[in-house]
Parts: C-alpha cells; sequence; structure tokens
C-alpha cells in the first residue's frame, strides 16, 4: 500500500513538473525597433494572448520617419490556433498589407486530413500539412515550448505562399543589453538554404525563451534587424 501511495505521489510530481516546464504566460506584449542596415526604419508591437486551450497572437509593423509615407497602412499578421503538449498548433494566418483586400494572404490548417490551404494573389493553393508546422509569427512564439537542451530545432514553416523546412542551429550564449533591459539569451542560428534568407534569434533564458533579438541577412545583402525595446508579462 505504501509503494503504491509513492508511486502515486510520484506519477502526480512529474505531472505537476511537466504543466510548470510547459507552462507559458496567458498575456504577452511586446514592442520591437525594426532596422534596416542600420537605419529605424518601423516599429513593431505584438499580442500574445492564451485562453484555456485557444492562443492568438497579433503583429502590428508600423513606418517611422520618412518610410512612414510609403508605409501605406503598414502589415499586420495574425495567428490563431491551440495551446498542446508541443506547443502552438496554428489553425488560421493572416497577413495584411495596409487595407488592400488584393494584398491579403491566408494559410487555413487542417490537421485531421493534414492539409494545409493557401490564398494568395488571387489564388488558392493546397500543400501537405507536416507536423509541427508554424506560420511565420507563431514561429517566433513556439521557441517558448520548444526543448532548448538539443543543438538543433527543427520545424517546418509557412508564409502563406509555400511551406519550408527550417532549421536552426544553437550558436552559444551571449548576455545583451538592449533598450527593454538586460538578458542571458541563447543564440540559434539559421542558415542561408536555397538562396534564402539567413536568420540568427537570440531568446531569453529567463523569460521563457522569448526571442528579445532577431537578424536576418536577406539574400540580396540587405541586413534586418528586430531589437526588443519593451515586454510584459501576465
Amino acid at each position: 500500500m505504501g509503494q503504491a501511495v509513492k508511486r502515486c505521489a510520484l506519477a502526480l510530481l512529474l505531472c505537476l513538473c511537466a504543466t510548470v516546464v510547459g507552462a507559458a504566460p496567458q498575456r504577452i506584449h511586446a514592442t520591437y525597433n525594426m532596422q534596416k542596415n542600420g537605419q529605424q526604419i518601423a516599429v513593431v508591437a505584438e499580442t500574445f494572448t492564451q485562453t484555456g486551450k485557444r492562443y492568438q497572437i497579433e503583429s502590428d509593423t508600423k513606418g517611422v520617419g520618412i518610410f512612414a509615407l510609403f508605409d501605406k497602412g503598414g502589415i499586420k499578421l495574425v495567428s490563431s490556433g491551440e495551446v498542446t503538449r508541443d506547443g502552438l498548433r496554428p489553425l488560421h494566418f493572416e497577413h495584411h498589407r495596409g487595407s488592400d483586400p488584393g494584398k491579403l494572404v491566408v494559410a487555413d490548417f487542417d490537421w485531421d486530413n493534414n492539409v494545409l490551404t493557401l490564398k494568395y494573389d488571387g489564388r488558392t493553393e493546397t500543400a501537405k500539412l507536416e507536423p509541427g508546422t508554424q506560420d511565420r509569427l507563431s514561429l517566433m512564439y513556439q521557441f517558448m515550448f520548444m526543448p532548448h537542451k538539443t543543438r538543433d530545432l527543427a520545424f517546418h514553416m509557412t508564409n502563406g505562399r509555400g511551406i519550408e523546412r527550417y532549421r536552426y542551429t544553437a550558436a552559444g550564449e551571449e548576455q545583451l543589453d538592449l533598450p527593454a533591459g538586460t538578458f542571458k539569451t541563447l543564440r540559434y542560428s539559421r542558415q542561408h538554404k536555397n538562396d534564402g534568407d539567413g536568420t540568427e534569434v537570440w531568446l531569453a533564458r529567463d523569460k521563457e525563451h522569448f526571442p528579445v533579438r532577431v537578424v536576418i541577412d536577406e539574400k540580396k545583402g540587405g541586413k534586418l534587424e528586430q531589437t526588443l525595446t519593451q515586454l510584459s508579462f501576465e
């Protein structure tokens, strides 16, 4: 009887530990400065909300200075879906560019039939929905749910126009002094592939591995940098 009680207590403890490890804040608000080749071009404001087993992320990018003249409404990304034991499971993704409905890009995730439906430029296409696929926005928040003891992090990602396999490799630990504060981070790197962009992302170790800096080396030679200026967890 005593052994049975101990086994039950151990099982309960393991479940509680797993819950704590996999837990994420119910609400996150973050703002970033975006620079292009060292010059600030935009401000990005993002909100992550988890209600029960559902989540929604919204990201708004607005041009600043002279770039606001060419912004024409900015860029809005929306991702919604489920929170599972493996992290975020997107169901719907939207990419808005200004108020022009002709530039709307949509991705719908049919996990029951493993079908990804992509709508853009007036066309509709389908593709095989690979396990663990993220959208362009949920990808960065998925880092909070992934095991960071492994050197490589791999998953598929869609931007609403196609699907591609992403692989990030651990590139060391760094302490960053940013406008939002000082963070001890893990740096992951995605190398150029198929003439695509290269990406580096810094994850704050004491903030649930939330991305605090992202640098994209564009295939055409430019550099985009997104740096955290404000962060609040609830």
